[in-house]
């Protein structure tokens, strides 16, 4: 199956993933990464290569990054350059995580779960109106 890596400001990269386990427990081959105060960009885009390493079951990587031009989605961009079936999708929201790890199976392909997770991105902003 492709692994899923959340790449992510603060602690918002393991809040996804806890909170995936509310609806699909012991989900397999996803991991977080987050950039904290601590970590610094140097340290951050070694975690992350190390955490696509670590999630890489043969089948490819999509790592979810929070915010375009950010600290993580840039260190993903460097990763994504220079490893083979490896993808970012910024933005990254629950419903889009969910939908990535619901459609994920062996049948799908990488580019298969970038176009999920976009559409489940876009799908999952609404404006509720009033009743």
């Amino acid at each position: 199956m492709v692994g899923i890596v959340i790449a992510a400001h603060g602690e918002l990269g393991t809040c996804f993933r806890k909170t995936v386990n509310l609806f699909l427990k012991d989900a397999k081959g996803i991991t977080s990464v987050d950039l904290t105060e601590s970590s610094g960009p140097e340290k951050f885009v070694m975690d992350l290569e190390k955490a696509v390493h670590e999630v890489d079951s043969g089948k490819g990587v999509l790592i979810m990054a929070d915010l375009f031009g950010g600290t993580p989605a840039n260190s993903a961009w460097k990763i994504v350059s220079s490893t083979p079936n490896c993808q970012c999708i910024t933005g990254v929201n629950l419903g889009m995580v969910l939908e990535v790890l619901f459609q994920r199976d062996e049948t799908k392909t990488l580019s298969e779960l970038v176009h999920v997770a976009k559409e489940a991105g876009v799908n999952s902003v609404r404006l509720l109106e009033p009743i």
